[in-house]
């Protein structure tokens, strides 16, 4: 399948010295690295920082040592680069022209680095964040009727290349890759230490997702502290498989102001967890499961167009609610979901007189096409 973002991963490898790709594990970075390197008949060298032996390489990372390690590659991949501790020397090697290869690095999570280095990378355009194929990537490879007659395996399995390409195998494939992500480090200094209760927090608020829901009520169902919670939540988060929006809070009655809802970043990863694969007529989330992909899918929408927004929801002490609020370029939108295409949704009146301004949209299997591929 064609990916959006391959031209410009071109691009960038052609006329660039360094190119960062960070996303979560097996959503495709390798394949669409080598996909452009072949078009470009280069042969890489390659790195997996995941393995010790690999990783060891890297202790000592002066030019010299590293140009002596890749030698005469002219661009050289490092997998999980994420568990060098000295990656922010590579880099800065690289940027000042001192290494003679073309590198590239894939993590699956966030980098530990300098906050104004990243912020240069990311300036510059070499930073990509490659996460599973969007919606409107999936129809352009199935054809759009197929695509919509597939929505329901989607929001059982979601996105992920390898089940995608594999729904047989989809349990097992989505089943690993939580296992991988629970019991193995996650950054260079981040590990797990309470695999059953992560387990079970993730459980918790697979459970609950879309809905408010605080670091303490999470901690009190879990047997862990609010700290621990919140740490882990923030490590999951920063290895691309959860997605964390605040309230909107704006000193209006009855508003929540410190909360959040969590949405799992695929679908699939979310079912794993709770180990329900049932088809979507012999569920009782099929609402909740509905705007988890929406509003991962427009996240990841927005991602991809390179698009600056902020996304928030809204809820009061009197369960009034909106499920995702979206600003961008000052403009505001609203957005209520539910599966059904008949059914009505009603806005809060108390919403509506607080933030006249904001519009309001409802997102169903009728009108959930151009939330996703506008721009």
């Amino acid at each position: 399948m064609q990916r959006l973002q391959i031209n410009l991963l071109k691009e960038n490898c052609i006329a660039n010295k360094i190119v960062l790709l960070i996303g979560p594990r097996k959503v495709g970075k390798r394949t669409m690295v080598l996909e452009v390197l072949t078009a470009l008949q280069e042969t890489p060298i390659e790195f997996n920082a995941g393995n010790k032996k690999d990783k060891a390489l890297f202790q000592q990372v002066d030019a010299a040592a590293l140009n002596e390690l890749f030698g005469a590659a002219k661009f050289t991949i490092i997998h999980e680069a994420q568990y060098i501790e000295k990656l922010q020397e590579i880099i800065e090697h690289i940027l000042s022209g001192s290494i003679n290869t073309t590198l590239i690095l894939c993590c699956s999570f966030e980098p530990a680095m300098d906050e104004v280095l990243r912020e240069v990378l990311q300036l510059q355009g070499l930073e990509m964040k490659i996460m599973p194929p969007t919606f409107y990537e999936l129809a352009q490879h199935n054809s759009l009727p197929v695509e919509e007659q597939l929505i329901e395996q989607r929001l059982v399995f979601g996105n992920y290349p390898a089940v995608t390409e594999d729904l047989a195998n989809a349990e097992t494939t989505l089943k690993e890759m939580i296992q991988t992500v629970i019991f193995t480090n996650l950054g260079v200094t981040d590990r797990i230490n309470k695999g059953a209760k992560l387990m079970r927090m993730l459980q918790t608020i697979a459970f609950s997702v879309g809905e408010a829901i605080s670091y303490n009520e999470i901690a009190e169902k879990c047997d862990l502290d609010n700290e621990t919670v919140e740490r882990y939540v923030d490590l999951l988060v920063r290895s691309f498989l959860l997605i964390r929006i605040p309230t909107l809070y704006s000193g209006h009655r009855y508003e929540l102001k410190k909360s959040h809802v969590i949405y799992f970043a695929d679908n699939g990863i979310r079912n794993a967890v709770i180990n329900n694969f049932n088809p979507i007529e012999m569920r009782n989330d099929l609402d909740g499961l509905w705007r988890n992909w929406l509003i991962s899918e427009r996240i990841k929408w927005n991602q991809l167009n390179g698009k600056n927004v902020r996304y928030q929801f809204w809820k009061t002490h009197t369960k009034q609610t909106i499920d995702f609020i979206e600003t961008s370029d000052e403009k505001i939108h609203a957005y209520k979901t539910i599966w059904g295409k008949k059914k009505t949704i009603k806005f809060p009146a108390s919403f509506q007189e607080a933030y006249p301004l904001i519009a309001t949209h409802t997102l169903n299997r009728s009108t959930y096409w151009g939330f996703l591929t506008k721009k």
